[in-house]
Order: C-alpha cells, then structure tokens, then sequence
C-alpha cells in the first residue's frame, strides 16, 4: 500500500462511485465550499496500483507558519478493514507533518458497536471496538465516549432505518403511535414544498425557535445557511403545510356520508326491516357523527385565528450514495395536532426510495436512552420508525508541535 497526492477530479471520481458512510463533511460539494476558503489537501490511498481510500483535509493557519488539521470525517476506505485503516492514519500523520502540523483532528464516520431499538449494545459484524486502540496506537487521545446531542465534535450516535423493504413493510414495522400518526397525516390532506433559496431565512427562523424551545446547544444561523449554499444540489429544504379551507370541505364531506347512512339504517328500523347488528353500528355512526361536527368547530376555531392555510413544519435533508439525513427539522407546537413532522418524515422516506438509498439516517442523539435523558423526546421519536442505531467512536487528536501548540493557546490562536 502507498498513498499520495492526488487531484480533485480523482477525488470526484473515487467519491461518485463510494457507497459507504460518508458524512456531508466528505461530500465533494463540501471540498468545493471548503476549498475556497481554507488550504486543502488531497490524499488517495492505493494498493496494487487501484485506490481504495480517499482523505480530505483541510488546515487553518497558527502562528502563520503552523497548521491545525481536520479530516472532515475522513479517511475513506472501500473496501474497509482495520489494516488499511492503521496504514493510512500513519501516512496522513507523515503528510501532514511535512506541512507544519500543530494538530490533527479526526471524527471518523465509522461504526463503533451496534445498538438495538432501545439502545441497548447488539452482538453484529459491524462491531469494531478496535477502532480505538487503531487510533490510540498511534498516538492520539480519545475524546471519550461523549453523550451530547450538538457539540463542535461529530454526533457518536445515529438512528438509522433499513430502506429494504416495502413502503407497507415500513409501515406495518412502525410503532403503534407512528403508524397511527403517519396514516392521519396523509388523510387530513397534508401537504408538502420544497423552500427555495430565498425562504432559507424561513427554514432558519422555524429551526432556531425550536431549538430554543427544546433547549438543544444552538447551531449558527449562518452555519445552517451556508450548509444549504455548498449542499444545494443534495439537499431538500421542506415545509409541510395544510389548507384548511380544503380540510374542512373534506369533513363536511365525511359528516354528509356519515349522515346520510345514519338516516338510512334509522328508516330499514322504522319500517321493521333492521338488524340486531344496524341497530350497534348507529350508535358507532351516531359517535362518529358527534366527533367530526367537533372537529369541524375545532377547525373552523383554527382557521378565524391563523388563516386557511397553516404552516407546520420544515425539515433539512441531505442524501448521498449511501444514506438521506434528517439533519435538522423544526415545527409550530401550536399546530401539532396535524402532525406535520410525521408527514414530511414518510414523504421523504419514500423520496429516499426513490432515489435508490438504502437508509434513512434520522441523525443525532445523545446515547443517553433513559426517560431523563435531555432527548429522550427526540429519541423516542425516531425509535417509534424502527430503527436502529450506530455508535460511532467519537473524536480523536494527535499534537505533533506541543511547544507551539501551547504558546498558540495562549495567545488564544487556536
């Protein structure tokens, strides 16, 4: 094995074809973003004369001769194993050693262990606890095994839904509330756009509010908006929204057939030709009847107060070779009863479909699975699609310059 460098339309071509983890962070659209505004450095990793790894760096100046090193989530590796792993880690510590490191940071995108549903540890082929001595062995430290939901540092844990199956399958696997909510959503008429890029103040502002209201750690308005700029044509921006003027049409509709079968069973029971059976079913009609005229108030209470149509939710998605990600969705509580998020969830699992993914990756969480956990809300919502979740093994960082290092903390350089 030998690496070197190599040009940005290799990296291109090795990354059109690489259906691993990737995190956006690797993604070519990124290195186009991130490459205009920070020294970047290409490495391709090559055995019997065929690339099998790629790794994208990029350096910001330290005392203007040095460089602080990250990996973007990197290296790349097809086909993986722990072997090319450890040779390639040398090889980038001996590139970037040339050009003045001060320190490099990995967050690799790779599987520490497997977890179930509930987040319990699972015994599975992907397990590979040796990651971390691969790391240490080579003189980095550990971060630890960190439970944050939003940190500068790689989320270590991801709940993940298997595409492989149908769209009845995924439903029937759906958790019993889920299930009922995605079914209701699509029936009251929902409906779902994409924002384009003069609303991403839009998409912002829903985000932020909701952030704030759940208390996860901020992420930057600005940190959002560019990451819509240098992903565009890989992500989805959606609003979900309702028209209500519609909605209510539909309930009337509804309310009609269900009193126009109550009048027929109550003249077959007048005129002696009914059944035991008709006789139980008016009463589930005559239910029925008394809940959708209360909806139809209920509606009618929404509507005199925010409009006919109501916007309920958006949602960030970005997709590659291998996965879409839920990156970062917010809602209006005051409209919940809609449940939009539930909405726009299934549509875009579908779309994954379509676009020939084999996962839906819901992204972060903290890997604190009991009900105290600051999360466990969000938890509970993923794990009710039937997912399960990856570990994966959290930050590493290796100091090579440890004089400048420390007189670049406290000139408060770095």
């Amino acid at each position: 094995m030998q690496i070197s460098q190599i040009q940005e339309e290799t990296f291109k071509a090795f990354m059109a074809e690489y259906d691993g983890h990737c995190h956006y962070l690797h993604d070519p659209l990124y290195y186009d973003y991130i490459s205009k505004t920070q020294e970047t450095h290409l490495l391709g990793l090559y055995e019997d004369d065929g690339l099998v790894g790629v790794s994208m760096l990029s350096a910001t100046s330290v005392l203007k001769r040095y460089r602080l090193f990250t990996s973007h989530t990197g290296p790349l590796i097809q086909p993986f194993s722990n072997e090319r792993l450890q040779f390639f880690l040398k090889e980038i510590d001996d590139h970037v050693k040339k050009h003045h490191a001060v320190k490099l940071i990995h967050s690799p995108y790779m599987i520490y262990q497997m977890r179930g549903n509930d987040g319990e540890i699972v015994e599975s082929p992907e397990n590979n606890h040796e990651i971390i001595d691969i790391y240490i062995n080579q003189g980095y430290s550990h971060n630890g095994f960190t439970k944050q939901l939003v940190t500068d540092e790689l989320l270590r844990h991801q709940a993940v839904l298997d595409l492989n199956k149908d769209e009845e399958q995924l439903i029937k696997d759906m958790d019993s509330k889920t299930r009922y909510n995605t079914r209701a959503s699509e029936q009251m008429g929902l409906e779902l756009r994409y924002l384009e890029e003069d609303e991403y103040d839009k998409f912002i502002q829903i985000y932020k509010d909701t952030e704030e209201r759940i208390g996860f750690d901020p992420v930057s308005g600005e940190k959002i908006k560019n990451l819509l700029h240098a992903l565009k044509e890989r992500t989805y921006l959606t609003l979900s929204y309702i028209n209500l003027e519609d909605y209510l049409e539909q309930l009337h509709g509804e309310l009609g057939e269900l009193s126009a079968e109550y009048e027929e069973m109550q003249e077959k029971i007048d005129s002696g030709n009914g059944t035991k059976r008709m006789k139980g079913r008016m009463n589930e009609v005559k239910d029925l009847l008394g809940n959708k005229e209360k909806r139809i108030k209920k509606i009618q209470g929404v509507q005199q107060e925010y409009g006919t149509v109501i916007e309920l939710s958006a949602a960030m998605y970005y997709y590659n070779n291998h996965e879409m990600v839920y990156l970062f969705s917010g809602s209006y509580p005051e409209h919940s009863m809609f449940m939009g998020t539930n909405f726009t969830t299934w549509q875009m699992i579908k779309k994954a479909k379509k676009l020939g993914v084999k996962r839906f990756n819901f992204f972060g969480l903290t890997g604190d699975f009991t009900e105290q956990s600051k999360d466990y809300g969000v938890f509970k919502f993923k794990k009710g699609y039937n997912t399960f979740i990856e570990e994966l093994p959290g930050t590493f960082e290796k100091v090579f310059n440890k004089p400048v290092y420390k007189m670049a903390q406290k000139l408060n350089r770095i």
